[in-house]
């Protein structure tokens, strides 16, 4: 399996897409559409993957599948470069909240950077909350948290 960097998609493909799209996915499609950022999502068990570079980066790592596999499911070498080329990390172990999907969108529309949106079940929260703070200490943080797993 391959992560595919979407960076040329259609403004038509992309108002269709906005129509319907859910709320939490609305900033970054419009930080793709309006400021040409590149957008990729990285499935579980994706393999070795480079970090795009020439243009702002919003990354989503879904690792909120039927079986979550935290860190582990991810190609680890590849993860790392991506969580420290990030200056905005969210981390969603909850039901989507648009804030931790516009800020990464944000801060790569309106500032070039890149911004990463780790999308994991609560039992691993903990573990991609680790990696991220090794990789990108200096990133600006945002957890999505179910109140039983709340720090």
């Amino acid at each position: 399996m391959t992560v595919h960097v979407a960076g040329d998609i259609s403004r038509a493909r992309i108002d269709r897409y906005l129509a319907t799209a859910p709320a939490h996915l609305r900033p970054i499609l419009l930080a793709v559409r309006d400021q040409g950022c590149a957008w990729a999502n990285i499935p579980q068990k994706a393999g070795r993957f480079e970090v795009p570079t020439g243009r702002p980066l919003i990354s989503i790592i879904g690792d909120d599948l039927h079986v979550a596999m935290g860190p582990a499911g991810f190609h680890r070498k590849s993860v790392r470069r991506l969580l420290a080329a990030s200056r905005f990390i969210s981390i969603v172990a909850a039901e989507p909240q648009v804030l931790a999907y516009a800020t990464p969108a944000l801060g790569a529309a309106g500032l070039g950077v890149n911004g990463t949106i780790i999308e994991t079940r609560p039992e691993f929260e903990l573990q991609w909350h680790a990696l991220a703070k090794a990789e990108a200490p200096k990133a600006q943080m945002i957890l999505v948290s179910v109140k039983e797993t709340a720090q």
